[in-house]
């Protein structure tokens, strides 16, 4: 039997940070509603252009971080100090390294990656992120001063015409304009392209994948995933994800993705379902039989999730579900961000 493998998404199915809406919010003046338009004006863009790079709002703040002067030292003290964690993520990581090959694949900035694998013990070789490096460049006084009013102006008018403009004819022909180039963020086709990258490097198999993600920057991953026979899981997702997934959970807890992963790496596809399947009929069963790992076990047995097969019937539901926990889980700030 060919090697199973596992990859997931971070903020969402292992942490519940949004560490850049963070990072904006602790850092910038009203940085948190500003993120928020900037994330707005990215969905729409992914939804106008399928070619389009999900996640691209962490190459719009570059410039605003850049021009309150952040550098990479800040970013790497807040992320050290604001890790915050999935109800069982630190024994769920253990466990599936333990298990079988694990990769975090990101979009989020390298720096609160490399906080979150030294927090963790996930093997930070392992992982694909965002890069950034503010400390390379310097911006001019007068383009700082320009940034400012940009910024002014994007809160005083969020329209998707105003921003489109403003990055478009404005940005786009001044010099901090070349800092915002050099991010290439790890999100939409990004994360499908790292699971080519770890597959080709390692010689897996498509069908021995196992994904997890809950965010638009995760609608291509998950799409590859389900396409070539993995196994796609959607973990309290927004619409975007479970609408590509074939898997949705809602937990408050994230270890029935460890025994999800277990499952899947001892008895591929077809097992994980049988088990979805059983734990309908009987949870407390089918959850008994599914590990080995008593600790685990009773942790899941405390953490009832919701455990559904995605179909069109029952999408709209899904996605209300998962909203309900995804929302009290995250906060509805962070929640509600593509």
């Amino acid at each position: 039997m060919s090697k199973k493998f596992y990859v997931t998404d971070c903020e969402g199915p292992l942490s519940i940070n949004d560490n850049a809406y963070e990072i904006c919010d602790y850092f910038i003046n009203d940085g948190a509603n500003f993120f928020s338009i900037l994330s707005n004006y990215d969905d729409i863009l992914a939804q106008q252009n399928e070619d389009y790079l999900a996640g691209t709002t962490l190459k719009f703040i570059v410039p605003f971080l850049k021009a309150h002067d952040l550098t990479n030292e800040d970013i790497i003290d807040y992320s050290e100090d604001n890790i915050f964690l999935l109800n069982g993520a630190l024994d769920m990581i253990k466990y599936v390294q333990d298990m079988m090959p694990f990769y975090i694949v990101s979009t989020s900035y390298v720096q609160y990656i490399k906080a979150l694998c030294n927090y963790t013990g996930f093997i930070f070789e392992n992982t694909y992120s965002t890069q950034l490096d503010l400390n390379n460049y310097n911006l001019a006084y007068d383009e700082q001063d320009k940034l400012f009013e940009i910024y002014d102006n994007i809160l005083f008018d969020s329209s998707f015409e105003n921003i489109d403009h403003i990055f478009k004819n404005t940005i786009s022909n001044m010099d901090v304009s070349n800092l915002m180039n050099s991010i290439n963020p790890v999100g939409g086709i990004g994360k499908r392209n790292a699971i080519l990258d770890i597959i080709n490097k390692n010689n897996y198999e498509p069908y021995n994948l196992m994904y997890s993600g809950d965010s638009i920057t995760d609608k291509e991953a998950l799409e590859y995933t389900k396409d070539n026979d993995g196994l796609s899981i959607s973990f309290n997702g927004n619409e975007f994800s479970i609408d590509s997934a074939e898997i949705s959970i809602a937990s408050e807890n994230n270890l029935i993705l460890g025994v999800l992963a277990e499952i899947f790496n001892n008895k591929s596809k077809e097992g994980v379902y049988d088990f979805i399947h059983n734990y309908h009929e009987d949870p407390l069963e089918s959850i008994l039989s599914s590990s080995n790992n008593k600790g685990l076990i009773q942790d899941l047995l405390l953490n009832k999730p919701s455990i559904d097969i995605v179909n069109d019937n029952n999408k709209k539901e899904l996605i209300n579900t998962s909203k309900i926990v995804r929302n009290k889980v995250r906060g509805i700030n962070i929640s509600n961000l593509g």
